[in-house]
């Protein structure tokens, strides 16, 4: 069954995806951006949450889990490697079985009538941002010495959301059911959700063969999981 999933984001708070590179920003912690500077989501960030997700869903909708599959992921000895896939591994993969769909990057799309010109015009309504942290010592819960960083941030200007897709195959539309509830469970994304960073909206769109397929009546069918 081929599956096509639209997603138009809108950042609510500024967020933060790391590059994990210096890259041409003096934050300690840049934001991951395109070859013309502007900052995307990486399908690789939403992914990673949307499947963490789902295995919260499916083991609170499969009783008893550990009598049915093996897998435990993250880690990749103790995941899926036969023919008996677990429901999550089906979806998203496992290092012995290659994922069946594909999250593109969301990049920055206009909803104006007028876009502007270029992203240099974008940048003159709103630059990114650099905040200041402080590192925690969790053993004594106190501010560590030394440990100040920067992170830097954006928030789109109104004119601006994310889009994105995901498509592949799947056999089940259970299956479609557990990635939609995934997906909808994903309120936050990036570095410093707990201080109120990433903070989205989502629409989701959904079609299944090519045919529309109502979000509301596919996620009637994860209770198909439990039975």
């Amino acid at each position: 069954m081929q599956v096509e999933i639209e997603l138009s984001a809108t950042l609510e708070t500024p967020f933060s995806i790391g590059t994990g590179a210096m890259a041409d920003s003096v934050a300690d912690k840049p934001l991951v951006k395109d070859a013309a500077g502007r900052p995307f989501i990486p399908g690789s960030s939403l992914k990673g949450q949307v499947r963490h997700k789902c295995e919260r869903i499916i083991r609170a909708l499969v009783v008893p889990w550990p009598g049915r599959w093996r897998c435990e992921a993250p880690y990749p000895d103790r995941m899926c490697r036969g023919p008996d896939l677990c429901p999550i591994c089906r979806i998203f993969g496992s290092p012995w079985h290659p994922a069946p769909i594909t999250f593109n990057n969301l990049t920055l799309t206009t909803i104006v009538e007028e876009p502007p010109r270029d992203w240099e015009q974008l940048r003159s309504v709103r630059a990114t941002d650099i905040r200041l942290g402080v590192g925690i010592n969790r053993s004594r819960n106190v501010t560590a010495e030394e440990l100040l960083y920067s992170t830097e941030t954006y928030v789109p200007p109104l004119a601006l959301i994310y889009r994105g897709r995901i498509w592949g195959t799947l056999e089940e539309r259970r299956e479609v059911a557990l990635l939609l509830a995934g997906l909808r469970s994903v309120v936050a994304l990036g570095g410093g959700r707990s201080r109120g960073l990433g903070w989205w909206r989502l629409e989701i769109a959904v079609k299944l063969d090519g045919q529309p397929v109502s979000v509301y009546e596919l996620l009637q069918e994860l209770d198909q999981w439990s039975s």
